[in-house]
């Protein structure tokens, strides 16, 4: 076995072993399932919501359904392979990502530094891949990302076919105008670092029309401006981000791969004594302070982003050449039949794997939807009151909501004012208000919310029934004594079985 046939087994084996850890941690929380049934009434009315559907609050308001392809091509895996189709399309979608970023690391590195690049991303991704649209727009950003990157460094802009896929960038997700910001740093950099062989004033000519294609092509959406506005929005709703908990800040008393990142950096700096260029420094830099604000950032964009940007400047320390390296993304392929067969058997193993054995939704999930489902076959009359991580759930089960996770829907006086209303913080009267204003006569909260405290005992509310999951209370006088402990029945019945 030559070096090239060692070096191809050993990063088969890692890919192959990271491809099936992220496999194994692969979960559903609670977003997918209001992401499948907005997919499924697209695809059964044929148009695109631009009202708050599923929701009984804000049914009449503005909403921008950014995610709206990736909606349906969810709906349509769902519906044809369940999740087991979901897990496959997500951890897909992973693998491909990483595998773009290999690829470009393997003609900058030599493999085992490449290799340990890689082991750096799936840390950080691993703790945010789950069947939701931001798993299908990972591809596209680290494929638009490196083709960028490329560009740069070779002083051109790069082919206006590359634009195009911010057509489905725009389509399927609302991080995309990121991808405006990382051409205007690019083509900056592109410009600024040319050599004094390079006509700059064509240069930058090159970089100003593939800029005006690429935001042309950011228009070319249902949406129009909304579409544009909506991350802006989004930024702008300071409490929404303060408390949903992938917009936090690490919490740094439990470990984070971020953590090693920053160390890893800081001891490279110091005992290597590399000069990373101004730009990319900035760049790192402006990473780094994303990743530490917010934890959505550390995993959609350092992850795979950092390894790639420092790339070159590695090599240039390294005093490495691309035609020294000879081992590329194309040697990972299978030569001989055996190969082939180990590979083939290896896809055959992790398929059975995710159809036959996987428990892939959460306890939490399963019974909360089991419970809903029952719920909603017993047709509790009038509105529900529902926390914010139910309110999916709620949606997947066809009742309309009082809440769910469309922070963009609902506002950051909705959301806050829900919030303290729940926590019972200093008085009742918030909750109060907001039962009456919406005339609310069922309530379902998960097991840990502060109000089913005033529930239990307020004499206008009846306890239905209560777990470690979820407890319902109905108003009294809403609904009949018979019908009310026939629930109660069935799902007493319910919690026996699961146990």
């Amino acid at each position: 076995m030559n070096e090239i046939q060692r070096t191809r087994t050993l990063f088969l084996l890692v890919i192959g072993y990271l491809t099936f850890l992220i496999t194994v941690y692969f979960n559903t929380e609670y977003d997918p399932y209001w992401h499948i049934r907005v997919g499924e009434w697209i695809v059964d009315n044929r148009k695109i919501p631009y009202t708050g559907i599923f929701s009984h609050t804000k049914a009449d308001a503005h909403w921008t359904p950014h995610s709206w392809l990736s909606e349906i091509i969810m709906y349509l895996i769902f519906n044809a392979a369940g999740w087991p189709g979901l897990v496959m399309m997500g951890v897909t979608a992973t693998t491909l990502s990483i595998l773009i970023m290999l690829k470009y690391l393997l003609e900058k590195l030599p493999p085992i530094r490449a290799l340990c690049l890689m082991l750096m991303a799936y840390g950080m991704l691993i703790t945010h891949i789950m069947p939701r649209p931001h798993i299908l727009a990972l591809p596209v950003m680290t494929f638009w990302f490196v083709q960028l990157l490329k560009a740069s460094e070779q002083h051109k802009a790069p082919s206006l076919y590359n634009a195009l896929l911010l057509i489905l960038w725009a389509n399927i997700h609302g991080s995309y105008l990121i991808g405006i910001v990382y051409a205007l740093f690019f083509s900056f950099e592109s410009v600024v670092t040319a050599p004094p062989s390079i006509d700059r004033t064509r240069l930058i000519k090159q970089w100003a029309v593939f800029l005006a294609v690429s935001i042309a092509c950011l228009m070319a959406t249902p949406l129009g401006l909304d579409g544009l506005l909506l991350p802006f929005q989004l930024t702008d709703q300071s409490y929404s981000m303060s408390i949903i908990s992938e917009w936090q800040s690490s919490n740094f008393q439990t470990f984070q791969f971020l953590e090693l990142w920053i160390i890893v950096l800081i001891v490279f700096g110091f005992t290597q004594k590399m000069e990373l260029p101004l730009l990319r420094l900035v760049f790192l830099i402006g990473l780094i302070h994303l990743s530490l604000k917010h934890n959505r950032y550390a995993t959609d964009l350092m992850s795979l982003q950092a390894p790639l940007i420092l790339a070159a400047p590695l090599a240039k320390h390294w005093h490495i050449k691309s035609e020294d390296n000879k081992f590329t993304l194309g040697s990972l392929l299978p030569v001989t039949a055996l190969s082939k067969a180990l590979i083939i058997l290896a896809l055959a193993g992790w398929s059975i794997y995710i159809f036959a054995f996987k428990d892939i939704e959460f306890p939490l999930s399963k019974r909360i939807n089991s419970m809903l489902l029952t719920v909603r076959q017993a047709e509790l009359p009038g509105k529900v009151f529902n926390d914010y991580n139910i309110g999916g759930f709620l949606i997947f089960q066809g009742i309309d909501t009082f809440i769910d996770s469309r922070a963009e829907l609902y506002k950051d006086d909705f959301i806050k004012s829900t919030f303290e209303a729940t926590s019972l913080a200093g008085s009742e009267k918030p909750l109060e208000n907001l039962l009456n204003q919406y005339d609310i006569t069922w309530t379902f909260l998960s097991a840990n919310s502060p109000a089913i405290v005033y529930f239990n005992m307020h004499p206008d509310w009846t306890p239905v029934y209560g777990n470690k999951f979820a407890a319902i209370h109905v108003r009294k006088g809403r609904w009949p004594k018979q019908s009310i402990d026939l629930l109660k029945l069935k799902l007493q019945k319910q919690d026996d079985a699961s146990e």
